[in-house]
């Protein structure tokens, strides 16, 4: 089920399209270990055409282009030796859901910057009947647009320093503050 993107218009779109192509430009492209060696070539311009959907759209071509490898490698627990894990039949949904939301956030917050706003709102995107504590202690708080963007750009993958969104399956996005 796709998250609840509030501010996913035209303008965020084209907003999102802006940061594929800086992430293009200085090759900042997330390429999680779920993905094959194919996927991982095929990951730019796939972000490319999901700016005109969602995050649904994403998960469904991540299935149906066989973009999702077998096995990842992984440490093992309490250990620094590697060893190899079979991806999580969850996989395809994580990755777009995680990396739509932080695509959606570049291009709000830059979305926001360009109409000469500053602050955006952290909201649930998703309906959640056990959230945890982090997530819901989050909703309602402001922060600085400028700050997550450059956040978001310099952090690609699951962590930022911001913590916003705060990691797959949250189900917390942001939203203009009106």
């Amino acid at each position: 089920m796709s998250l609840n993107f509030l501010d996913l218009d035209d303008n965020t779109r084209q907003h999102m399209a802006l940061e594929i192509q800086y992430d293009k430009e200085h090759t900042n492209f997330y390429c999680s270990n779920y993905l094959s060696d194919h996927g991982k070539t095929s990951w730019p311009s796939l972000l490319e055409e999901a700016v005109q959907y969602d995050d649904a759209w994403l998960e469904n071509e991540i299935q149906i282009r066989g973009l999702l490898a077998q096995f990842y490698t992984k440490r093992k627990p309490k250990s620094t030796e590697l060893m190899q894990a079979r991806v999580p039949i969850t996989a395809a949904q994580t990755l777009a859901e995680g990396e739509f939301s932080r695509l959606y956030a570049r291009g709000l917050c830059s979305a926001v910057l360009s109409e000469g706003g500053s602050v955006v709102e952290a909201y649930r995107a998703r309906v959640s009947t056990n959230p945890r504590a982090e997530s819901e202690a989050i909703i309602g708080k402001q922060f600085s647009a400028h700050a997550v963007l450059n956040d978001l750009r310099s952090n690609p993958g699951v962590d930022s320093a911001l913590g916003v969104p705060p990691g797959p399956n949250s189900g917390i996005s942001l939203k203009r503050v009106k």
